[in-house]
Formats: structure tokens, sequence, C-alpha cells
């Protein structure tokens, strides 16, 4: 066999192989549901489950999208609305209780006012890479520089910078919103199955849980049902 036929044979046998083990593409869902829902063999809410079941859709909050509720606790504040421009900062609390620390200040004119973010690791960082100091607040050409020489107390070395406020801001999972309201519950109709016809619709029924979600469906009544010569009782 020539080498041009037998690579021929490997690629054609990858690809049946790829094609036995390939997920579910729009057109086979197409065609599933032109051959249940549309001959009316599945009900449409089973075909909607069924499909659901198959391809899972991303949770909302998974990789970098995950929701967090952020609290934020003043620890310093200036003691005029204008801002310092020189001296050391006392907090009220340890800047380590918190995940990040917030400062604002501006430039020595106050002609605008951003903040400067740092997570205490990030502090500790920079600390041990450079000269034994930091940023404790730093924006386009301005800083505030110095270190703390405790967990509250921050000397300052250098600034051409305003400071205004400092804050910590502690994170927690953003509080899920319900799906429903306990004790709340669904019913939908169910019909026999085709080549059968329906004498009597079913029922099945789903109830909200105690956390908010809705359970699986569970069976109420069952749909009486004959086959197409037969009548119903």
């Amino acid at each position: 066999m020539k080498k041009s036929h037998l690579l021929s044979l490997l690629i054609l046998l990858a690809g049946n192989s790829f094609a036995n083990t390939e997920k579910m593409t729009y057109e086979k869902a197409m065609e599933s549901d032109k051959n249940t829902f549309h001959r009316n063999s599945v009900p449409l809410q089973e075909t909607i489950d069924n499909w659901n079941t198959y391809v899972k859709a991303p949770n909302e909050s998974s990789g970098g999208s995950a929701s967090l509720q952020r609290t934020y606790t003043q620890l310093w504040q200036s003691n005029t609305t204008s801002g310092i421009t020189t001296g050391n900062i006392v907090l009220s609390e340890s800047f380590r209780n918190f995940d990040e620390i917030v400062t604002l200040g501006s430039a020595d004119n106050g002609g605008y006012v951003q903040h400067y973010r740092f997570t205490p690791a990030e502090y500790d960082f920079a600390i041990a890479r450079g000269a034994g100091t930091a940023t404790l607040y730093e924006r386009d050409s301005v800083s505030w520089n110095g270190k703390f020489t405790t967990d509250t107390n921050w000397t300052t070395t250098g600034e051409n910078a305003k400071l205004y406020s400092v804050y910590g801001v502690k994170f927690s999972s953003s509080p899920k919103t319900p799906s429903c309201s306990v004790g709340q519950t669904q019913t939908e109709n169910v019909y026999c199955n085709s080549p059968q016809k329906t004498c009597e619709v079913g029922t099945r029924i789903k109830s909200c849980t105690t956390n908010g979600d809705w359970s699986p469906w569970s069976q109420g009544h069952p749909a009486i049902c004959v086959s197409q010569t037969q009548q119903c009782p």
C-alpha cells in the first residue's frame, strides 16, 4: 500500500473516532427535537429537561466572573476636607484584618481625587523586594511613601500628594438570589407518548426547598393512556 493511501486511511479512521465521541451539536439537537416534541412523543418540558441535562451551562459564579460583596470600614480620615500633605497615619484597626486597603488621595493641587488599592500580601511583597518602604497611595505621578512600623501606624518617609482617607475592605460571597419562595409549588401537565392517545391528562409537581431552589419534578397523578384504536374508559 502506498504511503499516501495509508495516510488517508489513518485520517479517515481518526475522523470516524472523533465523530463517535464528539459532543451534541446544534443540528443534532434540532433533529432530536423534531423526532420527539414535534411528533408529540415527549412533552415540551421533558424535551427541555433532557437538553439541559445533556448540555450544562457554565455556572454564573465560575472563573473570574465570581460575584463578591465588599464591606468597607473607614480606618482613617483627614481632619480637614482639604486633606493632609504630610505626616504619619494612625489607623483605628490593623490593616492586616482586611482583604484589601483602599486609600483616597490626589495631587498637591487637589485637582482630582482618586483611589489606590493594595492587599496586605502585596504590601509585604513590596517591602521585601524594595528598600524597606512601600506606597500607601500612588496615582499617575504622585505618591505617598513609607512603611507600617506597627499594623496600625504608618510612618511617612516621602510624599508629593494629598491624602484624604483610608478604608479596609472585607470580601464575602454575594448572597444568592432565591429561585423561588419556600412553600411555592408548580404543576405541569403530562401527556401520553405517541402513538398512544391521552384520555386523561396527568400531572407532575415540583416544590420550592428551604434553600430557595426548585426540587426535581415528581409525579402527581399519571396520565390515562390508550392506543389509537381504543376508546377512553
